[in-house]
């Protein structure tokens, strides 16, 4: 039973995520979203799964076409920066669980909000740092101006916003369906 509802979620989760890329929605509304079920994944399910679902999703946004072309070889910096995303917030949540009291929903604590703050700045990071100074020493491909800012300020943006969210509706998911259990 309780593989069968890990299962369940997963897939609903999957497929949830996979519908908002084929959509078509401008990247400033799909990356925000995108974000949300990262975060999501791992709150409803675990770090791994959010980890595969972030493999993922920039190989949609290529097949889809709303990844330019030039940004084709950031796919692999894309994904090591979704995966960035989850083992920050997942470690930093861990780690400052037992340092501050928390009060009975996760989703108001403390480590949870530093654990959004930590996994946004570290994909912004690696993202920028990757456009700019990475993909043009393994690849010696320097991209333009415009698209290295795409790879900045936005994405910590739109991270943010997606844990934000993720943390609204999580908190909304479990009042009604999870009652803070996880598979």
């Amino acid at each position: 039973m309780r593989k069968t509802l890990f299962l369940a979620r997963l897939v609903a989760l999957t497929a949830l995520t996979l519908s908002i890329e084929l959509i078509g929605l401008p990247q400033p509304v799909t990356g925000p979203l995108v974000n949300l079920m990262l975060f999501l994944t791992i709150m409803v399910l675990n770090p791994v799964s959010a980890i595969a679902l972030g493999c993922i999703t920039p190989l949609v946004a290529v097949i889809r076409g709303q990844l330019p072309a030039i940004l084709l070889p950031m796919v692999p910096f894309i994904i090591i920066g979704n995966a960035l995303l989850v083992f920050a917030f997942s470690f930093t949540q861990r780690a400052l669980n037992g340092v501050f009291h928390h009060p009975v929903s996760q989703t108001k604590s403390i480590p949870h909000w530093l654990g959004i703050i930590a996994g946004s700045t570290g994909k912004f990071l690696w993202l920028y740092v990757s456009a700019g100074l990475v993909l043009p020493l393994v690849f010696g491909k320097t991209l333009p101006a415009n698209f290295v800012a795409m790879m900045a300020l936005p994405q910590w943006v739109t991270a943010l916003i997606g844990g934000i969210l993720a943390t609204l509706v999580y908190a909304m998911l479990s009042v009604r369906y999870l009652h803070g259990q996880r598979p």
